[in-house]
């Protein structure tokens, strides 16, 4: 493909070789990442967690705290 300059001298626009394969395998790392990360989120949620908290009954509504 030409195009044509300041000048009106026409050149050859550089052709891209596309996206390096570190950046791509990075990407792609990162996207595993991500959803490994919400993985252990959701199944940690549970630990050590009661619901609803056996305390929150007591908890004083008026008053001195």
């Amino acid at each position: 493909m030409h195009a044509v300059g300041y000048e009106d001298i026409a050149y050859e626009i550089p052709q891209s070789r596309g996206i390096p394969p570190v950046v791509r395998l990075l990407g792609i790392v990162g996207i595993i990442l991500i959803f490994f990360m919400g993985a252990i989120s959701v199944v940690g949620s549970w630990e050590n967690h009661v619901w609803p908290a056996s305390s929150s009954p007591n908890v004083p509504l008026s008053g001195k705290l």
